[in-house]
């Protein structure tokens, strides 16, 4: 392998307590040293998480230290995008890990078959270190090389990041950098645009990835105002899908593919349902008409998800006043 195959993107903010297992597992994947960096964005920690990085300095010539004041995930991986020197690049989060060993044979298959995009499989691990027994991926045997559109046509579009391998000189052909207004599901809004657009791509049925559930992430964080602005930024990233889904068709002239808009759907599906929990489901519908995506239909892989009892709550979600209704009935009951 020639030098500088791979540039890791680890943003951190306040994760001190798995900040090592990840960068160590990092270290540990069969990638000789030239092959590779870890360009890890200290996103304003105030917890100490610098301290653990600037502690492996020194051992790791490979990894580099870059500071931000806080500004989100999304602001965190496009600094690293702007310095990154692999020929491919991966997005790590910093309470996640990798299973150790299996990074260089992917990368030797992406960059052998000069793929734009290698997505690979992953198990969830519980905050006690356990692997969940249901599997996560339904994306069944590994695939060859083909268009990213025809693995959509018989796929889910995943709205993860850290699943891909991404050929860094593909996002800056077409300037793809995250979304900075989002502050969730930023992943789906920059996935829908590489992956209808690669020429080449092609699945791993390897579980590679190691992504750790825990209950204090962003992503579960309760006062209502942050809950208000997680659904409008699920709203949004739902919009920004849909209006590259919009683009492709218009450039192509053909269909983009359903589980594109299944994405979309299931953005919204969970606004609205948050929405109902929160109390804010006059602003949540309010937000989605101004998108234009209200009333939206029921289609693509999601749409049997849960199977008719999702196509049931589809149904509900469509009634804004009934579903303002059951949010009230809700706030009610956990009131008493």
């Amino acid at each position: 392998m020639s030098s500088m195959l791979l540039s890791y993107i680890v943003p951190v903010y306040n994760t001190r307590a798995y900040l090592a297992k990840c960068l160590d597992s990092l270290f540990d994947q069969g990638l000789q040293p030239d092959d590779f960096e870890v360009l890890v964005v200290d996103d304003g920690s105030t917890d100490g998480s610098r301290d653990v990085v600037e502690a492996m300095l020194a051992d790791h010539p490979q990894l580099r230290l870059i500071t931000q004041a806080n500004a989100g995930v999304s602001a965190a991986r496009n600094h690293a995008l702007d310095q990154a020197r692999g020929r491919y690049v991966q997005f790590v989060d910093s309470d996640d890990y990798l299973e150790r060993g299996m990074m260089a044979r992917l990368l030797q298959r992406a960059v052998d078959e000069e793929l734009d995009v290698l997505q690979f499989n992953y198990k969830t691990i519980t905050a006690e270190g356990q692997t969940m027994d249901v599997p996560d991926s339904d994306d069944g045997p590994s695939t060859p090389a083909m268009r990213g559109v025809a693995f959509l046509d018989n796929h889910r579009l995943t709205p993860y990041v850290w699943r891909f391998l991404v050929r860094r000189d593909y996002l800056e052909e077409h300037r793809w950098r995250f979304d900075t207004s989002l502050i969730v599901c930023e992943d789906g809004a920059l996935i829908a645009k590489f992956m209808l657009q690669a020429d080449r791509m092609a699945y791993s049925a390897d579980a590679v990835y190691c992504y750790v559930n825990r209950g204090d992430s962003a992503m579960h964080k309760s006062d209502r105002q942050h809950l208000q602005r997680r659904i409008f930024s699920q709203i949004d990233s739902a919009a920004l899908i849909d209006a590259t889904a919009r683009d492709y068709e218009q450039e192509t002239g053909r269909a983009a593919p359903a589980s594109v808009h299944g994405l979309r759907n299931v953005y919204l599906y969970f606004a609205m349902t948050k929405a109902l929990t929160s109390g804010c489901v006059d602003e949540a519908v309010e937000r989605i008409r101004r998108s234009g995506l209200f009333p939206f239909p029921c289609v693509g892989p999601e749409a049997n998800y849960y199977g008719k009892k999702w196509k049931v709550i589809h149904t509900l979600m469509m009634r804004p006043r009934l579903w303002s209704m059951l949010s009230r009935l809700y706030q009610a009951i956990k009131k008493s």
